[in-house]
């Protein structure tokens, strides 16, 4: 007599035994991580430390600024107070730019500050920062430059203008000095491209990286 087993046709696929646990995916192999996140890690924190104390004294002479200009509109001596107002509007527009500037860079270091410090530590979400840090350096570097052309710069001439008509002796040399205020706002603004341009280049270079996105995944 035939048994169940004897019934089975040789040419059927085995059942399924669903008793057992089912396998688990192949896990990707381990790769070595890049080192890439640590330095720059490293060079986040000591950059930002930096910069967040140069752009803190940045705030606080552009302060110290404007007050100076409210303090030149009390003088009992209406020609005087003129004349310093005349002076102080301008050096505080230079100022107020320096100090929007410095705003942005705080700004920008705090964040910087933090990023670094997941870079060290390989960090997922400090990967993503990392590129969104970078885009926004971009930007904020053209908007550094609008200011030193936009603000900076006019500022700078209508000090050297005011300078002119304040100073009866020295006036023709003063009066040549305008047209340096242009040349002080590109410098400003070339500066400013030398400096904080590389590193959110950098940056959005390396942590767009494949391998490095794969080593960020703790």
């Amino acid at each position: 007599m035939n048994t169940p087993e004897d019934l089975i046709s040789p040419y059927q696929p085995p059942a399924a035994d669903l008793s057992q646990p089912a396998q688990q995916v192949q896990a990707l192999p381990p790769h070595e991580r890049s080192a890439a996140p640590k330095v720059f890690g490293v060079l986040s924190i000591i950059f930002a430390s930096i910069e967040l104390l140069l752009s803190t004294f940045g705030l606080l002479a552009s302060a110290a600024t404007g007050a100076a200009e409210s303090l030149g509109n009390l003088s009992p001596d209406a020609d005087k107070a003129a004349e310093l107002s005349a002076v102080m509007h301008p050096m505080a527009m230079i100022y107020r730019g320096f100090g929007i500037q410095s705003l942005i860079l705080f700004v920008m270091s705090a964040l910087l500050l933090a990023i670094g410090i997941g870079q060290l530590r390989y960090r997922a979400w400090a990967q993503r920062w990392s590129v969104y840090w970078a885009g926004a350096g971009l930007l904020c570097v053209g908007a550094l430059v609008a200011i030193s052309m936009l603000i900076i710069s006019p500022a700078y001439a209508e000090l050297f203008e005011s300078a002119t008509r304040l100073n009866k002796e020295g006036g023709e040399a003063l009066a040549g000095m305008s047209g340096i205020s242009t040349w002080l706002g590109g410098t400003f603004a070339v500066i400013c491209v030398i400096l904080y341009t590389p590193y959110p280049a950098m940056m959005l270079l390396f942590f767009t990286r494949e391998h490095v996105r794969a080593s960020m995944t703790d």
